[in-house]
């Protein structure tokens, strides 16, 4: 299995794909890759989503509460 590299430069979409093929064992990341996704994921749900929003990619789930909190899911 080849090692990918998180691209900030990627869509949140497309880093979503990235954390569900890593989920599905499809891709695999570093630890500290795995670390650098979940923090650009949730820096972009800060910044892209509105409150209550949620955007959803195979099974992970970006989701802003309407608090402002961002948590991001995999099922």
């Amino acid at each position: 299995m080849q090692m990918t590299l998180v691209d900030p430069n990627l869509s949140t979409t497309e880093l979503l794909k990235l954390a569900a093929e890593n989920h599905q064992k499809k891709v695999e990341l570093s630890e500290a890759d795995r670390q650098i996704l979940v923090s650009l994921l949730k820096e972009r749900g800060k910044e892209e989503l509105d409150y209550g929003q949620e955007l959803e990619v195979d099974n992970v789930r970006l989701v802003k509460r309407v608090n402002g909190a961002v948590g991001l899911y995999f099922s």
